[in-house]
């Protein structure tokens, strides 16, 4: 047995199809194109007792473009760059009655959450 749908309803459907599948897939190809371009880097800053340190200033640097984004800790010592281009960088952190410490060059990689623990120093704030 066929079932017959007014014509009205199959006009409506075949309108929806062809605005939604296309915008449909627009949308997650956008999404996908998001995920190789960005990813996240994080940590905490600790004191050598391993006490987190709040209100430090964390300075992300892209090695290649010499691109700088700053932040501070937060009251648990935490930090976090969100949408981070991929790249090479480098993390330095700078508090009062700590030295300054700048980690190692790294990679940020596809869609990753490159994890930088930072653990100071005590003494008077210094570049190295």
């Amino acid at each position: 047995m066929l079932l017959k749908l007014p014509s009205r309803i199959l006009a409506s459907s075949m309108y929806t199809s062809r605005f939604f599948i296309p915008a449909f897939a627009l949308l997650a190809a956008a999404c996908l194109y998001g995920q190789f371009e960005s990813g996240a880097i994080l940590g905490t800053v600790h004191d050598p007792s391993g006490a987190n340190v709040p209100n430090a200033t964390v300075t992300l640097e892209n090695t290649k473009t010499a691109v700088v984004l700053t932040s501070k800790t937060d009251s648990n010592g935490y930090y976090e760059f969100v949408n981070v281009r991929l790249g090479s960088y480098h993390v330095r952190v700078e508090s009062a009655g700590f030295q300054t410490t700048t980690t190692e060059t790294f990679d940020l990689t596809v869609n990753a959450r490159q994890r930088v623990d930072i653990t100071l120093q005590v003494g008077q704030t210094s570049e190295q």
